[in-house]
C-alpha cells in the first residue's frame, strides 16, 4: 500500500502499565476489552495466557472497572519498552519504539473490504476473527488498528 511509503512516525505519549502473568492465570482465557464508542465496552479478542508474555494495560478504565488489557510476547515488550516487568503487580512503562501509521479514510476502508463505510475487519496474528478498525482511526505498522479516540489521547508525532 503506497500510503505507508509516506506514513508518519508516532510515539506513544502516555505510559503503558505492564506486569508478569500470575501463576493462577496460566492456561486460562484472557479477554481484551475495548470501548464501543458509546460509553460501554465490548470484547475485542480472547487469548490463552502463557508465561512468556507481559500483561499490558492502559492506565484509564474503558468503563467502571473494565480495563483495556492485552498480552504482549516478552521479546516484543522488551523491544518496545526496553525492559521487562519484574513482578505480577502493574508498573508504568514508557514506549521507546515508534510506530508508522496512516489514517484510515474512505479509500482505505474500501480496500480493506468495509461493508458499512465506517469499519473494516483486518487479519491479525493473534486472533483468527481479525480486528475491527475504524474510519478516522489509524492502521499501524501494517498490522493493527488504533481507534481515533485512542490515537488522539495517547500518541504524538515522533520528533
Amino acid at each position: 500500500m503506497t500510503k505507508f511509503e509516506s506514513a508518519q512516525l508516532f510515539v506513544k505519549s502516555s505510559p503503558t502499565l505492564g506486569r508478569l502473568p500470575k501463576t493462577s492465570e496460566i492456561g486460562k482465557e484472557f479477554p481484551t476489552y475495548v470501548s464501543d464508542g458509546k460509553g460501554g465496552y465490548h470484547l475485542e479478542t480472547s487469548n490463552t495466557m502463557i508465561k512468556e508474555v507481559v500483561v499490558a494495560r492502559m492506565p484509564a478504565a474503558v468503563v467502571d472497572d473494565v480495563y483495556n488489557e492485552w498480552l504482549v510476547p516478552q521479546d516484543v515488550w522488551k523491544g518496545t519498552y526496553g525492559i521487562l516487568p519484574t513482578s505480577t503487580e502493574f508498573a508504568s512503562f514508557k514506549r521507546i519504539k515508534t510506530i508508522k501509521a496512516v489514517k484510515i479514510d474512505d479509500e482505505m476502508l474500501t480496500l480493506m473490504g468495509s461493508e458499512d463505510g465506517k469499519t473494516a475487519i483486518i487479519k491479525v496474528s493473534w486472533d483468527d476473527k481479525g480486528m475491527t478498525v475504524y474510519k478516522d482511526g489509524y492502521l499501524a505498522n501494517y498490522e493493527y488498528g488504533i481507534a481515533p479516540e485512542e490515537m488522539k489521547a495517547n500518541y504524538e508525532l515522533a520528533k
